[in-house]
């Protein structure tokens, strides 16, 4: 039991102890401290998991919970324009289908597995998001017309980033939910997959704050560089690889 309440106040996503690493992460100074936060808490929830069983009377009670905290969470990415709450509110939504996987027989490396493939791309768009606060001042979108169109390197890591947030192919959350969907009965796969429109919904919304309107005309200081955008893609390859060779555990 104790293991079970620790996991939960490491790995977010059952509303509302979720509340306390939302009030962990908005209380990190700079983009590398909370990305390194979003990064090792739910890891060690995630491994706390690993090492107990879901209890038999609960697991209904928390089946549900877990499910309508990850809609909640993702309707609340709807009204969003901030990057670092946007990643931060979707890593919760995330972590509480890790916790429906777990409480669905995901186990051990699969769990671990799943956890990563879904969390780990709001780690990532946490440091873009400090990228974008470091050159236009806030992480903001939407108040300084298309910032895509000033920044094309940073435009291109965050459309990239964006995909794998919203978990879609070739990215490993998408293998990640449709293994999830198979272990689910109806009612539930039909709550995954709206908390997945949801993403998907909330994503286009911001990517149109990104990408379109106006260009930015401020001064400008200087875009991602080449090795930068490189390495990110790089990144995004071995992540994508991570993905297909490890999801068979899952």
């Amino acid at each position: 039991m104790l293991l079970m309440i620790a996991a939960a106040l490491l790995l977010p996503g059952l509303f509302p102890l979720s509340m306390l690493g939302g009030a962990l992460f908005d209380a990190a100074r700079t983009p590398a401290l909370r990305a390194l936060g979003l990064l090792v808490l739910p890891a060690l929830g995630a491994l706390l998991l690993t090492r107990v069983a879901p209890p038999p009377a609960w697991r209904s009670a928390l089946q549900w919970l877990a499910l309508g905290s990850a809609l909640l969470y993702a309707w609340r990415l709807l009204g969003v324009r901030e990057l670092f709450v946007w990643a931060r509110l979707q890593a919760v939504s995330a972590g509480a289908l890790v916790w429906l996987a777990w409480l669905h027989g995901v186990a051990g490396s699969g769990l671990l597995g799943l956890a990563a493939a879904l969390l780990v791309p709001a780690v990532l768009l946490t440091l873009l998001a400090g990228a974008m606060q470091r050159r236009v001042g806030a992480a903001y979108l939407g108040l300084r017309g298309n910032v895509a169109a000033a920044y094309p390197r940073w435009g291109a890591a965050l459309a990239s980033c964006l995909l794998a947030v919203l978990a879609l192919p070739p990215f490993p959350g998408f293998l990640a939910l449709v293994g999830l969907l198979r272990q689910s009965g109806p009612g539930v796969a039909a709550g995954v997959l709206l908390t997945w429109l949801a993403w998907s919904w909330a994503g286009a919304l911001l990517w149109r704050s990104a990408g379109f309107g106006e260009p930015w005309t401020a001064p400008r200081a200087p875009d991602l560089g080449r090795p930068a955008l490189a390495a990110w893609w790089l990144a995004s390859a071995a992540f994508v690889l991570a993905g297909l060779l490890g999801s068979a555990t899952w």
